[in-house]
């Protein structure tokens, strides 16, 4: 597995709180079959929840050489769950936010109770800079619990979408579930990431390769949300939606 969406930088959000803490989810993480990481700390502009490029950088690079030390053999690379801002577009300009392994996706994350009715703008301008928004665990968000056929409008704005697995496993609640089940089973999830925040979440890969083979029914689909459209991500490529889209 490639992992493009965790919170293992210490200290700097609401996921690992020490170095050492980090460096055992690393371990399990690698137990578990993983080969490359995307850390992605929140970035909420106003909040504690802001750190920029420049500090994070700095952190990145002590956290590959204590993988070094620790004779941790996984990769990681720089990214940022960003919360929708109308100012986005613009912070990613000034470099503020960090793509996805530097590359043309941004992890985004949407408001869980309600819309956010500057999403179609903000989503337009990202892609006029050639940026395409991965929607961060779209089966969390209240609206698309209540009414699934409302993410088609953000696949239709050029969108692709990251399930959390450990939704598969009842974390987030049932109608989270159900809704993922929903989305997988239509062909509108791109990507499954762990959303892994602290030492105590384990990642239960074979298990999730199961839950979603179930779904899917396809053994080839479940390389493509755990390996190779992450893989995608870290070299640039373009990632098409599969011809399901929903329909």
């Amino acid at each position: 597995m490639i992992d493009i969406h965790c919170h293992l930088l210490p200290a700097i959000d609401d996921g690992a709180k020490t170095l050492e803490e980090s460096l055992k989810i690393f371990r399990n993480a690698a137990n578990a079959g993983l080969s490359d990481i995307i850390l992605t700390p929140h970035y909420i502009k106003g909040t504690e929840y802001c750190f920029n490029n420049k500090s994070k950088d700095q952190l990145i690079e002590v956290m590959r050489e204590a993988l070094r030390r620790e004779k941790i053999k996984i990769k990681i690379y720089s990214g940022n769950e960003v919360y929708i801002d109308r100012e986005l577009p613009e912070l990613v300009k000034k470099g503020e936010v960090a793509t996805l392994a530097g590359s043309r996706y941004l992890l985004l994350e949407l408001p869980i109770n309600s819309e956010d009715n500057s999403a179609g703008e903000v989503i337009f301008n990202l892609k006029s800079m050639g940026i395409t928004p991965i929607i961060a665990h779209p089966e969390r968000y209240e609206y698309f619990k209540a009414r699934p056929d409302r993410v088609k409008r953000y696949l239709e704005l050029g969108c692709l979408l990251q399930g959390d697995y450990h939704s598969l496993f009842g974390k987030y609640g049932r109608r989270s579930q159900k809704a993922l089940k929903v989305f997988l089973k239509r062909g509108q999830i791109s990507f499954l990431g762990s959303d892994t925040h602290r030492y105590t979440q384990d990642y239960r890969l074979a298990e999730a390769e199961r839950a979603v083979l179930k779904i899917v029914k396809d053994r080839e689909k479940i390389e493509e949300l755990f390996l190779e459209n992450p893989k995608k991500v870290i070299k640039n490529q373009i990632i098409k939606l599969g011809e399901k889209n929903g329909k």
